[in-house]
Protein backbone atom coordinates (compact mmCIF):
# COMPACT_ATOMS: atom_id res chain seq x y z
CA UNK A 1 0.00 0.00 0.00
CA UNK A 2 1.02 3.61 -0.48
CA UNK A 3 2.11 6.23 2.02
CA UNK A 4 1.54 5.36 5.66
CA UNK A 5 -1.19 7.81 6.66
CA UNK A 6 -4.52 7.32 8.32
CA UNK A 7 -6.26 8.93 5.38
CA UNK A 8 -4.63 6.54 2.93
CA UNK A 9 -5.41 3.54 5.14
CA UNK A 10 -9.09 4.46 5.23
CA UNK A 11 -9.21 4.71 1.44
CA UNK A 12 -7.51 1.32 1.17
CA UNK A 13 -9.99 -0.32 3.57
CA UNK A 14 -12.88 1.09 1.54
CA UNK A 15 -11.47 -0.64 -1.54
CA UNK A 16 -11.08 -3.91 0.35
CA UNK A 17 -14.80 -3.80 1.16
CA UNK A 18 -15.71 -3.02 -2.45
CA UNK A 19 -13.61 -5.98 -3.60
CA UNK A 20 -15.87 -8.36 -1.67
CA UNK A 21 -18.72 -7.62 -4.07
CA UNK A 22 -18.77 -10.25 -6.80
CA UNK A 23 -19.29 -7.90 -9.71
CA UNK A 24 -20.04 -9.22 -13.18
CA UNK A 25 -18.64 -7.19 -16.05
CA UNK A 26 -21.65 -8.02 -18.23
CA UNK A 27 -23.97 -6.62 -15.55
CA UNK A 28 -21.91 -3.43 -15.29
CA UNK A 29 -22.26 -2.97 -19.05
CA UNK A 30 -26.05 -2.97 -18.60
CA UNK A 31 -26.41 -1.03 -15.34
CA UNK A 32 -23.92 1.75 -15.99
CA UNK A 33 -25.23 3.73 -18.98
CA UNK A 34 -22.19 6.01 -19.05
CA UNK A 35 -19.67 3.19 -18.83
CA UNK A 36 -18.09 3.81 -22.23
CA UNK A 37 -17.73 7.51 -21.47
CA UNK A 38 -16.14 6.81 -18.07
CA UNK A 39 -13.96 3.85 -19.01
CA UNK A 40 -12.72 4.77 -22.48
CA UNK A 41 -10.11 7.46 -23.04
CA UNK A 42 -8.43 8.73 -26.18
CA UNK A 43 -5.11 10.51 -26.15
CA UNK A 44 -3.53 11.39 -29.47
CA UNK A 45 -3.42 8.33 -31.77
CA UNK A 46 -4.19 5.98 -28.88
CA UNK A 47 -7.55 4.79 -27.51
CA UNK A 48 -7.75 2.73 -24.32
CA UNK A 49 -10.94 0.85 -23.43
CA UNK A 50 -11.16 -0.26 -19.78
CA UNK A 51 -14.89 -1.04 -19.89
CA UNK A 52 -14.26 -4.81 -19.78
CA UNK A 53 -12.45 -4.50 -16.44
CA UNK A 54 -14.16 -5.79 -13.29
CA UNK A 55 -14.44 -2.30 -11.92
CA UNK A 56 -17.64 -0.35 -11.23
CA UNK A 57 -17.90 3.42 -11.56
CA UNK A 58 -18.07 3.61 -7.76
CA UNK A 59 -14.89 1.54 -7.42
CA UNK A 60 -13.14 3.60 -10.08
CA UNK A 61 -13.83 6.78 -8.12
CA UNK A 62 -12.60 5.12 -4.92
CA UNK A 63 -9.38 4.07 -6.69
CA UNK A 64 -8.79 7.63 -7.87
CA UNK A 65 -9.28 8.87 -4.31
CA UNK A 66 -6.83 6.27 -3.02
CA UNK A 67 -4.22 7.23 -5.62
CA UNK A 68 -4.52 10.86 -4.57
CA UNK A 69 -4.18 9.90 -0.89
CA UNK A 70 -0.84 8.21 -1.71
CA UNK A 71 0.65 11.59 -2.61
CA UNK A 72 0.56 10.99 -6.35
CA UNK A 73 0.25 14.65 -7.31
CA UNK A 74 3.20 15.57 -5.12
CA UNK A 75 5.36 12.77 -6.52
CA UNK A 76 4.40 13.68 -10.07
CA UNK A 77 5.54 17.25 -9.44
CA UNK A 78 8.82 15.98 -8.00
CA UNK A 79 9.37 13.75 -11.02
CA UNK A 80 9.05 16.57 -13.53
CA UNK A 81 10.92 19.14 -11.44
CA UNK A 82 14.02 16.94 -11.27
CA UNK A 83 14.02 16.14 -7.56
CA UNK A 84 16.06 13.07 -6.59
CA UNK A 85 13.14 10.67 -6.26
CA UNK A 86 15.47 7.70 -6.84
CA UNK A 87 16.28 7.88 -3.14
CA UNK A 88 18.45 4.73 -2.87
CA UNK A 89 20.92 6.06 -5.47
CA UNK A 90 20.42 9.79 -4.83
CA UNK A 91 19.46 10.49 -8.45
CA UNK A 92 16.87 12.47 -10.30
CA UNK A 93 14.72 10.69 -12.89
CA UNK A 94 14.80 12.73 -16.06
CA UNK A 95 14.22 10.48 -19.05
CA UNK A 96 11.33 12.79 -20.04
CA UNK A 97 13.92 15.55 -20.56
CA UNK A 98 15.29 13.46 -23.43
CA UNK A 99 11.91 14.10 -25.08
CA UNK A 100 11.95 17.81 -24.26
CA UNK A 101 9.82 17.75 -21.10
CA UNK A 102 11.07 18.66 -17.62
CA UNK A 103 14.59 19.02 -16.31
CA UNK A 104 16.67 22.10 -15.51
CA UNK A 105 17.96 24.58 -18.07
CA UNK A 106 21.36 22.91 -17.90
CA UNK A 107 19.88 19.45 -18.51
CA UNK A 108 17.84 20.73 -21.45
CA UNK A 109 20.94 22.31 -22.99
CA UNK A 110 22.93 19.08 -22.55
CA UNK A 111 20.15 17.11 -24.22
CA UNK A 112 19.88 19.58 -27.08
CA UNK A 113 23.62 19.39 -27.69
CA UNK A 114 23.60 15.58 -27.62
CA UNK A 115 20.59 15.39 -29.94
CA UNK A 116 22.37 17.69 -32.40
CA UNK A 117 25.57 15.67 -32.26
CA UNK A 118 23.67 12.41 -32.81
CA UNK A 119 21.86 13.87 -35.80
CA UNK A 120 25.04 15.22 -37.42
CA UNK A 121 26.90 11.95 -36.83
CA UNK A 122 24.03 9.81 -38.12
CA UNK A 123 23.63 11.83 -41.28
CA UNK A 124 27.37 11.62 -41.94
CA UNK A 125 27.40 7.83 -41.59
CA UNK A 126 24.35 7.51 -43.83
CA UNK A 127 25.80 9.90 -46.41
CA UNK A 128 29.31 8.42 -46.54
CA UNK A 129 28.12 4.95 -47.43
CA UNK A 130 31.16 3.23 -45.92
CA UNK A 131 29.11 1.02 -43.63
CA UNK A 132 26.55 -1.49 -44.79
CA UNK A 133 25.66 -3.00 -41.41
CA UNK A 134 25.37 -2.04 -37.74
CA UNK A 135 25.78 -4.48 -34.88
CA UNK A 136 24.23 -3.05 -31.74
CA UNK A 137 25.70 -4.69 -28.62
CA UNK A 138 23.90 -4.22 -25.30
CA UNK A 139 21.65 -6.02 -22.86
CA UNK A 140 18.52 -5.21 -20.87
CA UNK A 141 17.38 -1.67 -21.48
CA UNK A 142 20.36 -1.13 -23.77
CA UNK A 143 18.91 -3.77 -26.06
CA UNK A 144 15.16 -4.20 -25.55
CA UNK A 145 14.10 -0.66 -26.43
CA UNK A 146 16.15 -0.27 -29.63
CA UNK A 147 15.28 -3.81 -30.67
CA UNK A 148 11.54 -3.14 -30.20
CA UNK A 149 11.68 0.02 -32.31
CA UNK A 150 13.82 -1.60 -35.01
CA UNK A 151 11.47 -4.56 -35.20
CA UNK A 152 8.46 -2.27 -35.47
CA UNK A 153 9.66 -0.39 -38.52
CA UNK A 154 12.22 -2.56 -40.31
CA UNK A 155 9.60 -3.86 -42.74
CA UNK A 156 8.00 -0.54 -43.63
CA UNK A 157 10.69 2.14 -43.25
CA UNK A 158 13.64 2.88 -45.45
CA UNK A 159 16.73 1.39 -43.82
CA UNK A 160 20.12 2.50 -45.04
CA UNK A 161 21.97 -0.20 -43.13
CA UNK A 162 21.40 -3.76 -42.01
CA UNK A 163 20.74 -3.42 -38.24
CA UNK A 164 21.52 -6.44 -36.05
CA UNK A 165 21.62 -7.02 -32.31
CA UNK A 166 23.80 -9.05 -29.96
CA UNK A 167 22.66 -9.15 -26.36
CA UNK A 168 23.13 -12.58 -24.87
CA UNK A 169 26.32 -13.92 -23.33
CA UNK A 170 25.61 -17.12 -25.24
CA UNK A 171 28.23 -17.13 -28.00
CA UNK A 172 25.53 -17.88 -30.54
CA UNK A 173 24.23 -14.32 -30.10
CA UNK A 174 27.35 -12.54 -31.35
CA UNK A 175 27.98 -15.27 -33.94
CA UNK A 176 24.53 -14.73 -35.45
CA UNK A 177 24.95 -10.96 -35.41
CA UNK A 178 28.27 -11.08 -37.29
CA UNK A 179 27.36 -13.91 -39.65
CA UNK A 180 27.86 -13.02 -43.31
CA UNK A 181 29.07 -9.47 -42.66
CA UNK A 182 32.24 -7.84 -43.90
CA UNK A 183 34.45 -6.42 -41.11
CA UNK A 184 35.44 -3.39 -43.17
CA UNK A 185 31.82 -2.31 -43.76
CA UNK A 186 30.44 -3.16 -40.29
CA UNK A 187 29.92 -0.57 -37.57
CA UNK A 188 29.85 -1.89 -33.99
CA UNK A 189 27.89 0.16 -31.44
CA UNK A 190 28.59 -0.88 -27.85
CA UNK A 191 26.00 0.31 -25.35
CA UNK A 192 26.82 -0.02 -21.67
CA UNK A 193 26.33 2.60 -18.99
CA UNK A 194 29.24 1.24 -16.94
CA UNK A 195 31.20 -0.26 -19.85
CA UNK A 196 31.80 -3.21 -17.53
CA UNK A 197 28.56 -5.19 -18.04
CA UNK A 198 29.82 -8.74 -18.51
CA UNK A 199 27.57 -9.78 -21.38
CA UNK A 200 28.16 -6.59 -23.34
CA UNK A 201 31.87 -6.53 -22.65
CA UNK A 202 32.44 -10.12 -23.82
CA UNK A 203 30.42 -9.57 -26.99
CA UNK A 204 32.32 -6.33 -27.67
CA UNK A 205 35.65 -8.11 -27.24
CA UNK A 206 34.51 -10.86 -29.62
CA UNK A 207 33.49 -8.24 -32.18
CA UNK A 208 36.83 -6.44 -31.77
CA UNK A 209 38.74 -9.67 -32.37
CA UNK A 210 36.61 -10.32 -35.44
CA UNK A 211 37.37 -6.85 -36.83
CA UNK A 212 41.04 -7.10 -35.92
CA UNK A 213 41.61 -10.04 -38.23
CA UNK A 214 40.93 -7.75 -41.21
CA UNK A 215 41.58 -4.25 -39.91
CA UNK A 216 44.44 -4.84 -37.50
CA UNK A 217 45.16 -1.92 -35.16
CA UNK A 218 42.47 0.15 -36.88
CA UNK A 219 39.68 -2.06 -35.54
CA UNK A 220 38.70 0.54 -32.94
CA UNK A 221 37.73 2.98 -35.70
CA UNK A 222 34.74 0.79 -36.53
CA UNK A 223 33.47 1.10 -32.95
CA UNK A 224 31.11 3.55 -31.30
CA UNK A 225 30.51 3.57 -27.55
CA UNK A 226 27.43 4.81 -25.72
CA UNK A 227 28.42 4.95 -22.07
CA UNK A 228 28.74 6.93 -18.85
CA UNK A 229 32.27 5.53 -18.49
CA UNK A 230 34.15 7.51 -21.14
CA UNK A 231 37.56 6.36 -19.90
CA UNK A 232 36.53 2.71 -20.14
CA UNK A 233 35.66 3.21 -23.79
CA UNK A 234 38.95 5.01 -24.45
CA UNK A 235 40.84 2.14 -22.85
CA UNK A 236 38.98 -0.15 -25.27
CA UNK A 237 40.66 1.78 -28.12
CA UNK A 238 37.50 3.57 -29.22
CA UNK A 239 38.26 7.09 -30.57
CA UNK A 240 36.99 9.83 -28.25
CA UNK A 241 35.01 11.50 -31.02
CA UNK A 242 33.04 8.23 -31.35
CA UNK A 243 31.98 8.08 -27.70
CA UNK A 244 28.47 9.27 -26.82
CA UNK A 245 27.59 10.09 -23.24
CA UNK A 246 24.95 8.34 -21.15
CA UNK A 247 23.84 10.39 -18.14
CA UNK A 248 23.35 8.81 -14.71
CA UNK A 249 19.82 10.26 -14.51
CA UNK A 250 18.75 7.93 -17.30
CA UNK A 251 17.86 4.45 -16.10
CA UNK A 252 18.64 1.57 -18.45
CA UNK A 253 15.02 0.60 -19.05
CA UNK A 254 14.22 4.23 -19.91
CA UNK A 255 17.27 4.73 -22.12
CA UNK A 256 15.95 4.13 -25.65
CA UNK A 257 15.20 7.88 -25.84
CA UNK A 258 18.86 8.76 -25.26
CA UNK A 259 22.06 8.18 -27.21
CA UNK A 260 21.23 4.49 -26.75
CA UNK A 261 18.98 5.05 -29.78
CA UNK A 262 21.93 6.05 -31.97
CA UNK A 263 21.79 2.82 -33.96
CA UNK A 264 18.15 3.59 -34.79
CA UNK A 265 19.05 7.07 -35.99
CA UNK A 266 21.77 5.74 -38.27
CA UNK A 267 19.68 2.88 -39.64
CA UNK A 268 16.37 4.71 -40.11
CA UNK A 269 17.37 8.36 -40.18
CA UNK A 270 17.01 11.10 -37.56
CA UNK A 271 13.47 12.07 -38.62
CA UNK A 272 12.03 8.71 -37.55
CA UNK A 273 13.73 9.01 -34.18
CA UNK A 274 12.49 12.59 -33.80
CA UNK A 275 8.91 11.47 -34.38
CA UNK A 276 9.39 8.68 -31.86
CA UNK A 277 10.47 11.25 -29.26
CA UNK A 278 7.57 13.56 -30.15
CA UNK A 279 5.05 10.79 -29.55
CA UNK A 280 6.44 10.14 -26.09
CA UNK A 281 6.59 13.87 -25.36
CA UNK A 282 2.87 14.26 -26.08
CA UNK A 283 2.08 11.56 -23.51
CA UNK A 284 4.48 13.23 -21.04
CA UNK A 285 2.55 16.50 -21.32
CA UNK A 286 -0.77 14.71 -20.91
CA UNK A 287 0.45 12.93 -17.78
CA UNK A 288 2.00 16.09 -16.34
CA UNK A 289 -0.85 18.49 -17.05
CA UNK A 290 -4.11 16.55 -16.78
CA UNK A 291 -5.87 16.11 -13.41
CA UNK A 292 -5.76 12.63 -11.95
CA UNK A 293 -9.38 11.83 -12.81
CA UNK A 294 -8.81 12.59 -16.50
CA UNK A 295 -5.31 11.12 -16.79
CA UNK A 296 -4.77 8.04 -18.95
CA UNK A 297 -1.63 6.65 -17.24
CA UNK A 298 -3.36 7.12 -13.87
CA UNK A 299 -6.46 5.28 -15.05
CA UNK A 300 -4.35 2.45 -16.39
CA UNK A 301 -2.31 2.25 -13.19
CA UNK A 302 -5.22 2.21 -10.76
CA UNK A 303 -6.99 -0.53 -12.71
CA UNK A 304 -3.78 -2.56 -12.48
CA UNK A 305 -3.54 -1.96 -8.72
CA UNK A 306 -7.17 -3.04 -8.35
CA UNK A 307 -6.47 -6.30 -10.20
CA UNK A 308 -3.25 -6.99 -8.27
CA UNK A 309 -4.03 -5.89 -4.74
CA UNK A 310 -7.78 -6.35 -4.44
CA UNK A 311 -8.78 -9.03 -6.97
CA UNK A 312 -5.54 -10.94 -6.25
CA UNK A 313 -4.38 -11.56 -9.81
CA UNK A 314 -0.67 -12.38 -9.73
CA UNK A 315 0.09 -11.74 -13.41
CA UNK A 316 -0.80 -9.55 -16.38
CA UNK A 317 -0.80 -10.86 -19.95
CA UNK A 318 0.12 -8.33 -22.65
CA UNK A 319 -0.93 -9.51 -26.10
CA UNK A 320 -0.04 -7.34 -29.10
CA UNK A 321 -2.11 -8.23 -32.15
CA UNK A 322 0.59 -6.81 -34.38
CA UNK A 323 3.60 -8.78 -35.51
CA UNK A 324 5.62 -5.58 -35.80
CA UNK A 325 5.45 -5.01 -32.03
CA UNK A 326 5.59 -8.65 -30.97
CA UNK A 327 8.54 -7.81 -28.69
CA UNK A 328 6.44 -5.38 -26.66
CA UNK A 329 5.65 -7.96 -23.97
CA UNK A 330 9.37 -8.67 -23.46
CA UNK A 331 10.07 -4.94 -23.31
CA UNK A 332 7.41 -4.48 -20.63
CA UNK A 333 8.77 -7.35 -18.58
CA UNK A 334 11.85 -5.32 -17.83
CA UNK A 335 10.06 -1.97 -17.61
CA UNK A 336 7.51 -3.17 -15.06
CA UNK A 337 9.17 -6.00 -13.16
CA UNK A 338 12.57 -4.37 -12.79
CA UNK A 339 10.91 -1.13 -11.75
CA UNK A 340 8.29 -2.36 -9.30
CA UNK A 341 9.35 -5.91 -8.45
CA UNK A 342 10.28 -4.79 -4.94
CA UNK A 343 9.46 -6.19 -1.50
CA UNK A 344 10.87 -3.24 0.44
CA UNK A 345 9.38 0.24 0.34
CA UNK A 346 11.10 3.61 0.21
CA UNK A 347 11.51 3.66 3.97
CA UNK A 348 13.05 0.18 4.14
CA UNK A 349 9.93 -1.52 5.50
CA UNK A 350 8.00 -4.42 3.89
CA UNK A 351 6.12 -3.14 0.86
CA UNK A 352 3.36 -5.72 0.70
CA UNK A 353 1.97 -6.88 -2.63
CA UNK A 354 3.55 -5.12 -5.61
CA UNK A 355 4.18 -5.74 -9.32
CA UNK A 356 2.47 -8.68 -11.07
CA UNK A 357 4.30 -11.04 -13.42
CA UNK A 358 4.24 -9.58 -16.94
CA UNK A 359 4.07 -12.07 -19.78
CA UNK A 360 2.62 -12.60 -23.23
CA UNK A 361 3.15 -13.21 -26.92
CA UNK A 362 1.74 -11.92 -30.15
CA UNK A 363 -1.81 -12.81 -31.14
CA UNK A 364 -3.00 -15.02 -32.69
CA UNK A 365 -0.10 -17.30 -31.74
CA UNK A 366 -1.10 -17.07 -28.10
CA UNK A 367 -4.62 -18.25 -28.88
CA UNK A 368 -3.15 -21.60 -29.90
CA UNK A 369 -0.83 -21.81 -26.90
CA UNK A 370 -1.90 -20.26 -23.58
CA UNK A 371 -5.37 -18.81 -24.16
CA UNK A 372 -6.81 -22.08 -22.89
CA UNK A 373 -5.48 -21.09 -19.46
CA UNK A 374 -6.72 -17.50 -19.82
CA UNK A 375 -10.26 -18.73 -20.50
CA UNK A 376 -10.54 -21.75 -18.23
CA UNK A 377 -7.45 -21.87 -16.02
CA UNK A 378 -7.27 -20.97 -12.35
CA UNK A 379 -7.25 -18.08 -11.61
CA UNK A 380 -6.52 -16.69 -15.07
CA UNK A 381 -5.07 -13.23 -15.60
CA UNK A 382 -6.13 -9.78 -16.78
CA UNK A 383 -5.12 -9.06 -20.37
CA UNK A 384 -3.93 -5.94 -22.16
CA UNK A 385 -4.88 -6.39 -25.82
CA UNK A 386 -2.99 -4.05 -28.16
CA UNK A 387 -4.11 -3.62 -31.76
CA UNK A 388 -3.26 -1.38 -34.72
CA UNK A 389 -6.31 -0.31 -36.72
CA UNK A 390 -4.61 0.54 -40.02
CA UNK A 391 -3.15 -2.28 -42.08
CA UNK A 392 0.51 -1.97 -43.06
CA UNK A 393 0.95 -5.44 -44.53
CA UNK A 394 -0.85 -4.83 -47.81
CA UNK A 395 -3.15 -7.74 -46.97
CA UNK A 396 -6.42 -6.20 -45.74
CA UNK A 397 -8.20 -9.54 -45.47
CA UNK A 398 -5.53 -10.84 -43.12
CA UNK A 399 -5.67 -7.64 -41.08
CA UNK A 400 -9.44 -7.76 -40.69
CA UNK A 401 -9.22 -11.37 -39.50
CA UNK A 402 -6.44 -10.44 -37.08
CA UNK A 403 -8.47 -7.66 -35.47
CA UNK A 404 -11.61 -9.80 -35.42
CA UNK A 405 -9.70 -12.32 -33.33
CA UNK A 406 -8.45 -9.60 -30.98
CA UNK A 407 -11.90 -8.11 -30.39
CA UNK A 408 -13.50 -11.55 -30.06
CA UNK A 409 -11.06 -12.71 -27.41
CA UNK A 410 -11.76 -9.75 -25.14
CA UNK A 411 -15.48 -10.35 -25.54
CA UNK A 412 -15.15 -14.10 -24.92
CA UNK A 413 -13.13 -13.55 -21.73
CA UNK A 414 -15.91 -11.29 -20.48
CA UNK A 415 -19.09 -13.17 -21.45
CA UNK A 416 -17.86 -16.76 -21.12
CA UNK A 417 -20.20 -19.62 -21.96
CA UNK A 418 -22.60 -20.94 -19.30
CA UNK A 419 -23.34 -24.63 -18.83
CA UNK A 420 -26.97 -24.36 -19.90
CA UNK A 421 -25.93 -22.91 -23.24
CA UNK A 422 -23.41 -25.73 -23.70
CA UNK A 423 -26.07 -28.36 -22.88
CA UNK A 424 -28.48 -26.83 -25.38
CA UNK A 425 -25.83 -26.88 -28.09
CA UNK A 426 -24.83 -30.48 -27.34
CA UNK A 427 -28.39 -31.81 -27.52
CA UNK A 428 -27.81 -35.04 -25.63
CA UNK A 429 -25.63 -38.07 -25.35
CA UNK A 430 -23.77 -40.18 -22.81
CA UNK A 431 -22.02 -38.46 -19.94
CA UNK A 432 -23.33 -35.15 -21.25
CA UNK A 433 -23.26 -33.23 -17.96
CA UNK A 434 -19.59 -34.01 -17.28
CA UNK A 435 -18.57 -33.07 -20.82
CA UNK A 436 -20.71 -29.93 -20.69
CA UNK A 437 -18.93 -28.71 -17.59
CA UNK A 438 -15.61 -29.09 -19.41
CA UNK A 439 -16.92 -26.95 -22.26
CA UNK A 440 -18.17 -24.24 -19.92
CA UNK A 441 -16.31 -20.92 -19.84
CA UNK A 442 -16.68 -19.01 -16.54
CA UNK A 443 -16.25 -15.59 -18.18
CA UNK A 444 -16.02 -12.38 -16.10
CA UNK A 445 -12.30 -12.19 -16.83
CA UNK A 446 -11.00 -8.64 -17.13
CA UNK A 447 -9.21 -7.07 -20.07
CA UNK A 448 -8.22 -3.73 -21.52
CA UNK A 449 -8.09 -3.07 -25.25
CA UNK A 450 -5.65 -0.45 -26.51
CA UNK A 451 -5.85 0.55 -30.16
CA UNK A 452 -3.44 2.66 -32.18
CA UNK A 453 -4.81 4.44 -35.26
CA UNK A 454 -1.66 3.43 -37.10
CA UNK A 455 1.76 2.07 -36.17
CA UNK A 456 4.08 5.03 -36.60
CA UNK A 457 7.15 6.18 -34.69
CA UNK A 458 4.92 8.80 -33.04
CA UNK A 459 2.27 6.30 -31.92
CA UNK A 460 4.85 3.78 -30.66
CA UNK A 461 6.55 6.50 -28.61
CA UNK A 462 3.12 7.46 -27.29
CA UNK A 463 2.37 3.86 -26.28
CA UNK A 464 5.71 3.24 -24.55
CA UNK A 465 5.47 6.49 -22.57
CA UNK A 466 1.96 5.50 -21.45
CA UNK A 467 3.32 2.35 -19.83
CA UNK A 468 6.31 4.20 -18.38
CA UNK A 469 4.04 6.62 -16.55
CA UNK A 470 1.72 3.81 -15.50
CA UNK A 471 4.71 2.13 -13.83
CA UNK A 472 5.58 5.37 -12.02
CA UNK A 473 2.03 5.80 -10.71
CA UNK A 474 1.89 2.23 -9.45
CA UNK A 475 5.29 2.64 -7.80
CA UNK A 476 3.89 5.64 -5.89
CA UNK A 477 0.80 3.67 -4.87
CA UNK A 478 2.95 0.77 -3.67
CA UNK A 479 5.45 3.22 -2.11
CA UNK A 480 8.46 1.62 -3.81
CA UNK A 481 11.39 3.17 -5.66
CA UNK A 482 10.65 2.39 -9.31
CA UNK A 483 14.06 3.54 -10.50
CA UNK A 484 16.65 1.29 -8.85
CA UNK A 485 17.31 -2.41 -9.50
CA UNK A 486 19.45 -3.84 -6.72
CA UNK A 487 18.03 -7.32 -7.30
CA UNK A 488 19.94 -7.50 -10.60
CA UNK A 489 23.32 -7.13 -8.91
CA UNK A 490 23.66 -10.17 -6.63
CA UNK A 491 23.60 -12.76 -9.40
CA UNK A 492 26.17 -10.75 -11.39
CA UNK A 493 28.59 -10.69 -8.44
CA UNK A 494 28.27 -14.42 -7.81
CA UNK A 495 28.61 -15.18 -11.54
CA UNK A 496 31.95 -13.33 -11.66
CA UNK A 497 33.29 -15.41 -8.77
CA UNK A 498 32.04 -18.67 -10.24
CA UNK A 499 33.53 -17.85 -13.66
CA UNK A 500 37.00 -17.49 -12.13
CA UNK A 501 36.60 -20.86 -10.42
CA UNK A 502 35.48 -22.48 -13.67
CA UNK A 503 38.42 -21.00 -15.57
CA UNK A 504 41.07 -21.83 -12.95
CA UNK A 505 39.69 -25.03 -11.45
CA UNK A 506 39.81 -23.55 -7.95
CA UNK A 507 37.11 -24.38 -5.45
CA UNK A 508 35.06 -21.69 -3.79
CA UNK A 509 32.60 -21.90 -0.95
CA UNK A 510 29.17 -22.86 -2.29
CA UNK A 511 26.20 -25.03 -1.48
CA UNK A 512 26.52 -28.66 -2.58
CA UNK A 513 24.27 -28.19 -5.62
CA UNK A 514 26.20 -25.22 -7.03
CA UNK A 515 29.54 -26.91 -6.29
CA UNK A 516 28.41 -29.96 -8.25
CA UNK A 517 27.30 -27.86 -11.22
CA UNK A 518 30.71 -26.16 -11.36
CA UNK A 519 32.39 -29.55 -11.14
CA UNK A 520 30.26 -30.86 -14.02
CA UNK A 521 31.37 -27.97 -16.23
CA UNK A 522 35.06 -28.40 -15.39
CA UNK A 523 34.88 -32.12 -16.11
CA UNK A 524 33.11 -31.49 -19.43
CA UNK A 525 35.94 -29.22 -20.59
CA UNK A 526 38.51 -31.91 -19.69
CA UNK A 527 36.62 -34.49 -21.74
CA UNK A 528 36.49 -32.26 -24.78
Amino acid sequence: MGIDSEHSKQKYKKLEVLAQTNLKITDLMKTEPNRIDNFVMREGPLRADFSKQRVSERTLNALKEYAASCGLEEYRAKLFSGEKINNSEGRAVLHMALRGVGGSKGVREDVKAMRHRMKVFSNKIRRDGKYKAIVHIGIGGSDLGPRLVADAFSANAEMKLDLRFAENIDGASINDALDGLSPESTLIIVVSKSFTTQETRMNAEAAYNWLETDLGTNAGENFIAVTANRQGAIDFMIPEEQIFDFWDWVGGRYSVWSSVGLSLQIAFGPSLFDDFLKGASKMDLHFRDQPLHENLPVLMAIVGVWNRNFLNYSSLAVIPYSRNIRKFSAFLQQLEMESNGKYINREGAPAGITCPIIWGDEGTNGQHAFFQWLHQGTPGAPVDFIAVLKDSSGRPEHHAALLANCFAQSEALMVGKPTDQVLKEMGGGDNISAVARQKTFPGNRPSTTITLDDLTPFSLGHLIALYEHKVFVQGVMWNVNSFDQWGVELGKILASKILIEMQTGTKGKHDISTSKLIELFINSTKES
